[in-house]
This record gives C-alpha cells, structure tokens and sequence, in this order.
C-alpha cells in the first residue's frame, strides 16, 4: 500500500471515529415543551428524546417553577430505550426549568435544565 493511500484511508476513519465520539453522551434531541418554548396550555408531563439510549435506574428529570417548588410529579417513565417522561401538577401561567441527569447506555452520565414558558391568559 503506498504512502498516498494510507492517508486517504486514515483521514475518513478518523473523521468518523471523531464523529461517533463526539455523540458518546446522551444530550436532549427533542423534548416536550421544547426548549425555550412559550405554550397557551399546561402541560400535563414532560419528555426527552436524548440522542442515545439511557438507564432510566440512573437518570432523573425533576421540573421546577420560577421559585424554585417542584412541580414535577410521580416516578420517571421509559416511553422508549431513548425517551423519558415525568408528569407533572397542575401549572399556572409562569417560567418552568426542567433539570435532567442521565446515565446513557454507553456509562456516560450528562446533565442539564431546559426551560419553558406558561403564558398568561389574554383577558
């Protein structure tokens, strides 16, 4: 194999060895509310699709109001190998700060909060 080939082989394989790293860690893909969402209704629960598998035995979400209470309701549901939710109390209008940990498949713990907005009625 010549030295040309070898780096033209080494460079692809290392581009996706770098990619496949990068996603090692299981970060929120979507959830519901979204992210810095403003909604008319309160929701009733709260999910996250992370990028990867979790152990929900390891992980937790816990949904906070503006002053800190927790609203979050229940035990941690697994809707699927990737999915979370966590019901939650009646809502008023106000911010909401959802804080997740999880341990993913691959043994790697995250954490981080999302938040959403509940808006106030129109009179």
């Amino acid at each position: 194999m010549s030295f040309k080939f070898s780096i033209a082989l080494s460079i692809p394989l290392a581009l996706i060895l770098t990619r496949s790293l990068l996603w090692a860690h299981a970060y929120p893909a979507v959830s519901m509310p979204n992210d810095g969402a403003t909604v008319k209704e309160a929701p009733q629960e709260v999910r996250i699709q992370f990028t990867e598998a979790v152990e929900i035995a390891f992980s937790q979400i816990t949904v906070k109001g503006a002053k800190g209470e927790v609203v979050s309701l229940g035990k941690l549901r697994q809707l699927a190998s990737d999915t979370l939710a966590i019901d939650l109390k009646p809502l008023s209008a106000g911010n909401y700060a959802v804080e997740w940990q999880v341990l993913s498949v691959d043994t790697h713990v995250t954490d981080g909060t999302l938040r959403f907005t509940i808006a106030t009625p129109a009179k």
